[in-house]
């Protein structure tokens, strides 16, 4: 049986990749007051796509991980992880200041971490993150892009897998940010999986772009 490539969503933009060589990388954990569960997981790498209370708990991550923050490079003999700055907002930041896009290359796939991208790619940003296999993107609005943008960057990406994030759940129904709803309306394939764990074969992915909809 082929190894396995597991995504787990602990809720918000936080998610646990599991390559199938063994490696852990923890993404933009959130500190307790966002109402989810907080991670209780040892981890190699953690990343933070932005120095914000929901994005920035690395001091959770358990195992004496690599904390990658800021723009720059990773690479060791299992995994390479790079990152690219953009904007939290669409004002150049002038509103919320800076994000970074994490592009994790394990298990020879591209996993794409948009953080809490806040407006479309320009080409040259585009360029830097092709090509993308695994697409992790807010559609919440207000914080990040909404529906239509998480749309538009699955529409220039072309991915074969993409998980929401950094939308309303019952966990942060009181957020101004909207459900998953309006995102996955009008995608052909969309899979609600009933639980917070996604697991893909890396060379097996889906030939035609997948939305999974995680539970947290």
């Amino acid at each position: 049986m082929a190894a396995k490539l597991q995504i787990e969503w602990f809720g918000h933009a936080c998610f646990l990749i599991s390559s199938a060589s063994g490696v852990k990388i923890l993404t933009d954990p959130f500190d307790e007051s966002v109402g989810y569960p907080l991670p209780d997981v040892s981890c190699d790498i953690v990343t933070s796509s932005h120095d914000h209370f929901d994005h920035n708990n690395v001091s959770v991550a358990k195992g004496n991980p690599v904390v990658l923050k800021g723009q720059g490079e990773y690479e060791d003999e299992k995994v390479k992880v790079s990152s690219f700055e953009t904007r939290h907002d669409e004002e150049d930041g002038r509103k919320r200041g800076k994000n970074q896009i994490f592009v994790i290359e394990v298990d020879g796939v591209r996993i794409v971490h948009m953080g809490d991208i806040g407006h479309d790619l320009s080409p040259s940003q585009l360029d830097a993150i092709m090509p993308v296999d695994i697409l992790l993107v807010p559609c919440g609005g207000h914080y990040t892009i909404d529906a239509a943008g998480a749309k538009r960057l699955v529409a220039a990406t072309g991915p074969e897998v993409v998980i929401p994030m950094h939308f309303k759940t019952e966990v942060v129904r009181d957020w101004p940010i909207a459900t998953e709803e309006e995102f996955v309306r009008g995608f052909d394939n969309v899979v609600r999986v009933e639980s917070n764990r996604l697991e893909l074969t890396p060379n097996e992915l889906p030939e035609e772009t997948t939305i999974y909809v995680l539970r947290p």
